[in-house]
Order: C-alpha cells, then structure tokens, then sequence
C-alpha cells in the first residue's frame, strides 16, 4: 500500500449552510443600494445576526474589479434590509448583480477549499493566473507548503514536462505535458509543496522557457483580521472559533498516524535576561536577544515555568530588545450547584470576595439549570480579584452557582505566573487549535463564531513533538480541526494573522 501524496490531503470551509458532505458554500448576488459599508441581497432572508461572523468574499469575475476576489468579515446582518455591514468598508460600492459566496460556522464540510498562497498577488482561486513566457498554462491553486518567496516555473521543451521550484532550491520532478492536462499537480523537490495546473498542451511555447511568480500567504481568507472593536472594546476582547474540515482524497490509501500543528511566526528563541522578571501584571522585561521577532501584537511561550509546563504572555509591542507585555487578566472557574443560567457576556461577581469578571465561554459539564445542579466550567475576562471556592456566583446581585474552586488566572490554557531571569522563552502560535471527529459526516455546530465548540480541547501545538493525532484517516475520510483566536483588549488590529495549519503522516 502506498504513501497519499502532500497534494491528497485538501482542506475545506465548515459551513452550516452545505447541508450535507461536500454540499454547496451559499452564495449571494448584490441588489441595487450597495454601498461600502452594506452589501444588499435581498435573496438573504433570515433573521437579525444570522450572518454576524461570516466570512465572505466576492468572485473573480465579479462586475466590479475592484472587488474581484476581495474578502471581507461580516459584523452585522440587518433582516430588514437584507444586509451585510463589513467590519471594514469595501473598496468599492458593489454593483447590481456582483457576486460571492459565505461561509460561516461548523457543521458540514463545504465544496469549497481554503484558499493558498496568494501569485503576484493574486488568489488563484478566484483569478486567472497564467505564465507570461509559458503560455498555455494556467495556475489554479499554490500549497501553502511552498512558503513565502520566489516560485519558479521551467517549461522543458524537449522533454515535454512542467516543474516548479522555490527560491534557487533544485526542480522538482516534472509533470508530463505531452498533452493536455486539467488538474495537474507539480510537486517541489521535496514532494511537499505543490501547483495545480492547467495546460493546453498546442499553446505551450516552442522552446525551453521559465516564469516567475512571488507567493505570499493571504489574508482574512479563513482567519478574519483583527477589528479595531473586536480590540479595544467593552469586553475585555474575545475568543473565536473556526471549522476547518480536513479530507484525504487519496482514491485507496490511508494517512497513517496523521497529525497537525500550527504554524508561528519566525523567530530565534531565547532567555529572559539576566536580572529581569514578569508578574501576571501588565509589564515589560528585556529579553536576551528578541532582535528576530515581530514588532507587535504577537504571542510568547515561557517553556521553564510551571514544572515546564510552561506559560504565555500577549506582548503588544517590542522596543529591542524589551517586551511590553498585557497583563493577564483571563481566569478559568469551575462552577457547581447552577441554577440559573449563566450566558457568555454576563458580569458575575463573588459575593464573599468582590471579584468581578466578564464570562467569555461557559462549559456545562454535568446536571442542568432547570434542574438546580448545573456543574461546569467558565473563561473569564477582565478579571480583577480571586473567586473563592465555595464562594457564590452572583449576576446583578442574584445567586446562579457557586465556586467549585478558586478561580485560576492564565492565557489559552496556561496558568498565569511570575516569569525570572534566564527562563527559556519562544514565539508561539496566533492560533489554538483542536481535534473534533466527525459524527457521521457532520461536525458541531456552534450558535456564532464566539461560541466554543463543546467537547473541544485546545491546545498550541507548533511542531511535530506536540502536534495533535487524528489516528489513521481512510481514504475519503474527514476529520475536523478547529481555530481558536484569543483576542486579548489591547490587541491591535492586525491584517497579518497565521492560520496555518501544518499536517504531517506516515
């Protein structure tokens, strides 16, 4: 039995809206009195917020060019107008008829791939994108395997055959073009990143030719971009979830031992430096040499902390080699004794202590409300004091449940503690991540986007060691990994957040 290629593993939308395996994404098509802050379809007929958190985006050949292909994160559906309001404004008013598609919850897997690299510029997906010195090809879709760089294409004349290089690399084995081809793949040299193609085998060139392409990683196309109200708001931020259903596609074999991780951004590790140190305070430390890391609102790991178990910290920007970092005011609580319930964005406080806090998520475990012994967990946000074990949990002075524990503060899963000098400390993912088999052919389907999958453990895996195992997935199988951004208040809007999710088998 053989290996499933790196270009048999696909990856695709959830949508609640496909209504079975592989079903259609919903598509949308603009009504006259569009502007750049409201696109009309009054084909959408559902109700107020029904859309809220739905990412879209508007066909390639859409009438109006400057909105080929652009996408955009919906904040609010109105049902009186069946509109969309963007986040961001459009650059464009859409015109009557301009078309795209939405994709919004769990649930199902879609028809519809996430997108790759992104070619000149250009989502391959959604534009045409041909060779200038080879013609009669044209570029479909680019891994996101192949990484960040130059993408070089070499037609060989004499041998009929098509490969693809990264950077000064060597070529990998060559396509056979000796006749038409839909589909193509072109592997790299090291059988990891690839190009699907199309050829016409009578308009290829007369003789041996090379074009060049610069790939770069999209943005907002699974993962929506940081909003300035997602940041600095009320809330204390939020957490957000997405679907993404994974597919062997191989005709016969098994993935064996497949497993994934997330990608994080570049960067050297290194130590806190001598004589520095950090509370759970919001503070800043000098790290031994930060040089190579990013400049703002980005994500650390201390590996040393906590019996090795380690610890994280939001840092909202780098001087050098200083690290300003956001205070940690997230806590989890366990709860028991419920009575009524508790939603995500209530205030709670603690009768005996004082503390109050805002409820990001709340896990029921055990029991139920209506039945007075509801058990369970919460995330917390703008937390400020300790709630006591035992204490009651109140809602506007009324009693819902009570503490089963303190209440324990940390960031995406971490216990919050005071990091000392000579701590090995590292770049981390943007993105937490879990595993979620399927039920059949459908996976969970939360209310919205800011509503955690239940029975979903998430973790920040970046790297074979710890990477989350899905077992064997069968030829045509799928299995679902969720996303979960943790969007921390003094978060800056940022266009630049990894998604990446990276899959390795035997």
């Amino acid at each position: 039995m053989g290996t499933p290629t790196a270009d048999k593993l696909r990856l695709y939308y959830g949508s609640s809206d496909a209504g079975s395996d592989g079903g259609a994404i919903k598509a949308f098509e603009c009504d006259a009195g569009c502007t750049v802050s409201s696109i009309v379809d009054t084909a959408l007929t559902d109700g107020d917020d029904e859309w809220n958190g739905a990412v879209g985006w508007f066909n390639g050949d859409t009438t109006t060019a400057a909105l080929r292909g652009h996408f955009f994160h919906v904040k609010d559906f109105v049902a009186a107008s069946d509109s969309m309001v963007p986040y961001k404004e459009l650059p464009a008013a859409p015109a009557d008829t301009d078309a795209g598609k939405l994709a919004r919850g769990g649930y199902w897997r879609s028809d519809t791939e996430l997108m790759g690299l992104t070619l000149d510029g250009d989502q391959p997906e959604l534009v045409s994108v041909t060779g200038t010195n080879i013609t009669g090809i044209t570029l479909k879709k680019a891994s996101p395997y192949l990484g960040e760089g130059t993408l070089s294409l070499f037609y060989d004349q004499s041998e009929d055959t098509l490969h693809a290089r990264m950077g000064s690399e060597d070529y990998g084995v060559g396509l056979d073009v000796s006749g038409d081809v839909s589909d193509g793949i072109i592997m790299d040299k090291d059988d990891e990143g690839w190009i699907q193609v199309d050829v016409v085998n009578g308009s290829l060139p007369g003789g041996d030719q090379t074009d060049t392409f610069t790939t770069a990683r999209p943005n907002g196309t699974c993962i929506p971009d940081y909003e300035g109200d997602e940041t600095r708001n009320s809330i204390g931020g939020k957490t957000r979830y997405r679907l993404v259903v994974a597919k062997n596609t191989d005709g016969s074999d098994d993935m064996i031992s497949l497993e994934v991780y997330a990608d994080k951004p570049s960067g050297t590790a290194t130590t806190v430096a001598t004589g520095e140190s950090l509370t759970t305070a919001e503070g800043s430390f000098d790290a031994t040499d930060a040089s190579s890391w990013p400049t703002r609102g980005f994500w650390i790991r201390n590996n040393t902390v906590n019996g090795g178990s380690g610890d994280c910290r939001f840092v909202k920007y780098r001087s050098g080699n200083t690290l300003y970092c956001a205070a940690v005011d997230w806590a989890t609580l366990s709860f028991d004794q419920g009575d009524t319930e508790i939603s995500a964005g209530d205030t709670i406080t603690d009768a005996s202590s004082g503390a109050t806090a805002v409820v990001d998520q709340i896990t029921l475990s055990s029991g139920s409300w209506a039945g007075s012994d509801a058990a369970g967990s919460m995330i917390l946000k703008d937390v400020s004091g300790t709630f006591g074990n035992n204490n009651n949990i109140q809602v506007s002075g009324v009693t819902y449940a009570v503490a089963d524990g303190d209440s324990a503060l940390g960031l995406r899963g971490y216990t919050g503690t005071s990091w000392a000098a000579t701590n090995a400390i590292e770049l981390m993912p943007d993105i937490d991540i879990g595993i979620d088999e399927p039920s059949g052919d459908s996976f969970e389907d939360p209310a919205d986007e800011v509503t955690a999958p239940s029975g979903v453990t998430f973790t920040s895996p970046d790297s074979t060691t710890d990477a989350l195992d899905m077992g064997d997935l069968a030829a045509g199988d799928t299995y679902g990994v969720w996303t979960r951004e943790w969007i921390m208040d003094p978060h800056r809007a940022r266009s630049d957040v990894s998604g990446d999710l990276l899959f390795v088998w035997s």
